[in-house]
């Protein structure tokens, strides 16, 4: 499964910021963009969702930038996910084969039930815990 590009970029976006949570001090673009390797004028786009979702907000002025705006605790992977696209963990499973076939019926189901499973995975998985583990060295820095 390949996530799209935003997706993935909003997800190291909001890590860059929690794992500087606790430093109080907002981030600029220009230093997410370079740590991240995400072009600059994407990521003001994707920090837009975000700010839209609640999930991030912003300062201004000479030490402004962005910065989380809730505890990494009560941010999900899907909160994210939700913010960059929310069809992709609210749409229905799409099957364009011929309907009424028992596999087809059968695959439909066994898709639906996967979906679910990684809405229910992504939903149980906070931003604190993964800061955590990268700071254990249990995961690598990118999502």
């Amino acid at each position: 499964m390949k996530l799209p590009a935003k997706i993935e970029y909003g997800c190291n976006a909001v890590m860059e910021l929690a794992l500087r949570y606790n430093d109080h001090v907002p981030v600029r673009v220009s230093i997410i963009s370079q740590l991240q390797n995400i072009p600059s004028k994407f990521l003001v786009q994707i920090l837009i969702h975000l700010k839209n979702a609640h999930i991030v907000d912003s300062a201004r002025g000479i030490s402004g930038g962005y910065f989380l705006a809730k505890p990494p605790s009560q941010i999900s992977l899907a909160d994210v996910f939700m913010a960059m696209d929310d069809n992709i963990i609210n749409g229905q499973v799409r099957y364009k084969g011929s309907r009424g076939k028992d596999a087809d019926s059968l695959v439909v189901r066994l898709w639906q039930e996967i979906s679910d499973d990684v809405v229910k995975r992504l939903t149980h998985t906070k931003y604190d815990e993964l800061v955590s583990k990268f700071k254990n060295g249990q995961v690598t820095y990118y999502i």
